[in-house]
């Protein structure tokens, strides 16, 4: 990966081959997908990080319309790169310039759930509810999948259609942020082993948000169990959107544990098995995230084997 950082960061049309080239495989290779386009907006980020803000945009329209000219060549209709550009390397090139401006990964978090919520907003604002065109593609998505032959929680409760629905587009959009998020932070650690190794460790393993942070995500999140209708839904999807941050808060909390109690990193590799195979597991660290404001686990082990070596 430093080697990969390495040929990045070598020079302008560098970073535009392997940003292209990830963007132009994304759609070839679906198996991979979706780490291909984050490559491919984390080689943006690392430019952005590590050269400069203007080098950073120059590489991300560079790309953009190579990539845009690749799969019109195919027949691909070029609306869906723009898409993908967008929604995830637009906004991975904008936090990181916010990253190199303020060095605080906390604030760049914040930064992040702002842009998320307005999304959310906007979507409701100008377009009105989403909801029936949810309910279009959910059932359309079923049937496709009934036809394969392929199993599939059953959307035909017209109840149940209509609740799975209602939080889609916060859904949807605290999953872009994730994948955001996660493009940054690979661009933070490539750039770390370039300048100074282990910055990005340090730096990560410190992260919290604190207490006013909290408070407010604990208010949304409670507004959101005991408020109904129209006004509960988009509630709840805000309250999706900004437990996004605690799940790397989550992730630095178990990252400095392992570390602090001497584990070996095979307690990392069972962690993000877990991920990406249970997505409740994704809540319950988001949740051990959010605890953390409170109850601070790593100064609680610190005072821990700071007692028994006395």
């Amino acid at each position: 990966m430093k080697a990969l950082a390495e040929y990045i960061v070598r020079g302008r049309w560098q970073a535009v081959l392997v940003t292209a080239a990830c963007g132009a495989m994304t759609f070839l290779l679906p198996p991979f997908s979706t780490t291909l386009n984050y490559l491919a907006a984390a080689a943006v980020a690392l430019v952005t990080l590590h050269v400069g803000l203007l080098q950073g945009l120059q590489v991300l329209l560079i790309a953009a319309v190579m990539t845009v000219l690749f799969y019109q060549l195919l027949g691909i209709q070029s609306v869906v790169v723009a898409v993908m550009v967008l929604l995830l390397w637009l906004p991975c090139w904008a936090l990181a310039a916010f990253l190199q401006a303020t060095r605080r990964l906390d604030r760049v978090l914040l930064a992040a759930v702002v842009f998320g919520a307005a999304i959310l907003l906007a979507v409701y604002g100008l377009l009105g509810d989403p909801v029936p065109w949810w309910v279009e593609r959910l059932q359309a998505l079923q049937a496709m999948l009934d036809d394969a032959g392929l199993p599939m929680t059953n959307l035909s409760d017209e109840q149940l259609l209509q609740e799975v629905a209602a939080l889609m587009t916060g859904l949807v959009l605290a999953s872009l942020l994730i994948g955001v998020l996660g493009s940054l932070m690979l661009a933070r650690w490539w750039q770390s082993r370039l300048v100074h190794p282990g910055a990005f460790r340090e730096e990560f393993c410190s992260l919290r948000l604190g207490y006013p942070v909290g408070l407010l995500t604990l208010a949304v999140m409670l507004a959101a169990r005991f408020v109904s209708g129209s006004p509960g839904e988009l509630i709840a999807q805000l309250a999706m959107i900004m437990l996004v941050p605690y799940l790397l808060v989550g992730l630095a909390v178990v990252h400095s544990l392992v570390r602090q109690t001497g584990r070996s990193s095979a307690w990392l590799a069972v962690v993000y098995v877990l991920l990406a195979l249970i997505p409740q597991a994704t809540l319950l660290l988001a949740g051990g995230g959010l605890l953390d404001t409170w109850v601070d686990f790593r100064r609680r082990v610190r005072a821990k084997d700071g007692g028994d070596g006395q």
